[in-house]
């Protein structure tokens, strides 16, 4: 998550103590308590969140000039052994999430409990977290005008040829390389390359790749074009798993 520049407070040590008590007063709370008391909770709750900037801090070790990240309780999240970072989180939303951390010029990804324990290799030209997956959009070997897409720990999913990637739709999201298109399997991080010329996410839970005048599916694990006609006509496809936007 970036941080956006609000010109909000930091949260004090009071207002986190408090923002805590509530959160944990509404996990354990009674069913049976009155809705006017849970309603003006959640709206507490809410307000401390919009009043106040709830996002890591970054320190500098005044000896070594290395930079840190802590929470805004005061927590250690990243030690201070690295450049910079490439976003900061937020200790309402994902405190503890990886780290996107810059050293030597280069970007990589380590843990957020404050070990500093490398997940991926510093190899990477920027490093960015998308909001509705655990994976991650980066640049490497010098590529500016196209991005590929990462795991936690560096290894790729999509290579860095990509110019789009648009929001899901039942966890499949369509990316592209100009005019060609593919899509990632959100549940299994599977990659078809933007290779067709459309892709139609179906209602009726068909993902269809559209290449010249075919049409097709794509197989799940090996990613194998399988016509319509093929799969309609042949028995040996009748049991073979195609990628869908079914969410089971």
């Amino acid at each position: 998550m970036k941080r956006i520049k609000q010109n909000l407070p930091k949260a004090t040590s009071e207002v986190i103590k408090e923002y805590n008590e509530l959160n944990k007063w509404m996990d354990g709370m009674d069913p049976t308590f009155p809705e006017k008391e849970l309603n003006a909770t959640a709206s507490r709750i809410a307000l401390l969140e919009e009043q106040y900037d709830w996002f890591h801090v970054e320190f500098t070790d005044p000896v070594t000039g290395k930079k840190g990240l802590k929470s805004v309780s005061g927590e250690v999240i990243a030690p201070a052994l690295f450049d910079g970072f490439g976003e900061y989180q937020s200790y309402t939303f994902s405190p503890y999430a990886p780290v996107i951390a810059i050293k030597d010029g280069k970007c990589g990804i380590i843990k957020g409990n404050g070990s500093g324990e490398q997940l991926s290799e510093f190899k990477f030209d920027s490093i960015s977290s998308l909001g509705f997956a655990n994976f991650y959009v980066a640049r490497w070997g010098g590529e500016k005008d196209h991005f590929g897409i990462i795991e936690v720990d560096g290894e790729v999913i999509c290579p860095n040829i990509l110019t789009c990637i648009d929001e899901p739709f039942n966890d499949i999201t369509i990316i592209t390389n100009v005019d060609k298109f593919g899509i990632i399997d959100i549940r299994t991080h599977q990659c078809v390359l933007p290779e067709y010329d459309s892709v139609n996410l179906d209602e009726q839970a068909d993902v269809i790749f559209y290449k010249g005048d075919q049409r097709g599916y794509i197989t799940k694990g090996d990613g194998k074009f399988i016509t319509l006609e093929q799969y309609k006509n042949d028995d040996k496809y009748e049991d073979i798993p195609m990628i869908a936007t079914r969410l089971f």
